[in-house]
Parts: structure tokens; sequence; C-alpha cells
């Protein structure tokens, strides 16, 4: 994931509720909502520094969380795999449109739709 906050906001979604309820609002306040830390403060009634520091360490989780199961990059790995299978079925002139509507039912229930 090379953009950071995509790949927070990505990792949010797969791993968020094993973070308190709090970070993962924070979270998605901060990285989906486009909150800065003021407005997030004020919503919660504290510093914008306790702001960030729980968002940096809700970012840290996400990132062990990712290490320990690999959720993101496994999820990676099978969409670059179907898109490969979309090719090659494309190349033998086997793509119809039930296969196409397939791949694309697949590749949005990974895409979280």
């Amino acid at each position: 994931m090379k953009d950071k906050n995509l790949g927070i906001s990505v990792l949010n979604q797969l791993y968020g509720k094993m973070l308190t309820e709090k970070q993962e609002a924070m979270l998605k306040a901060y990285y989906d909502f486009d909150c800065s830390l003021a407005e997030i403060a004020y919503e919660y009634g504290i510093s914008r520094q306790a702001v960030r520091d729980n968002v940096k360490r809700a970012e840290l989780s996400l990132y062990e969380f990712e290490s320990k199961f690999g959720l993101l990059s496994t999820r990676e790995n099978v969409i670059a795999k179907l898109a490969e299978l979309k090719l090659l079925l494309q190349n033998k002139n086997m793509f119809d449109d039930e296969v196409r509507d397939k791949l694309l039912e697949t590749e949005m229930a990974l895409e979280g739709e």
C-alpha cells in the first residue's frame, strides 16, 4: 500500500474491531473523513495531543496486526491473482459475461463492497 492514508484506512477496515472503540473511531474520523486533530479533540473533549497519541498508538497496533496476520497482503495477492486470471481468460477467449460477472463479484467482495 503506497499511500499511507489509504493504507491506514484499509488496515482500520480489516483490524479496527481489534482496537478500542475510541481508537477505531478516531482513525476513521482522521483518515476517512479528513477531520483535523483539533476537530476530533473537540468532539471527545480531550486535547489535540491526546488525539494524536491515540491515533499514533492505533496506527502502530494496526501495523502489528498486519505483521502478525497478513490479511492486507493476502488480499492484495488474491486481487493480483484475479487480475492474472482475467487476462489469461481473455487471451484464451474464455472470458464471457458470466465469467466477467463472477470475477467482478469476487473483486467487490475483496474490496468490502
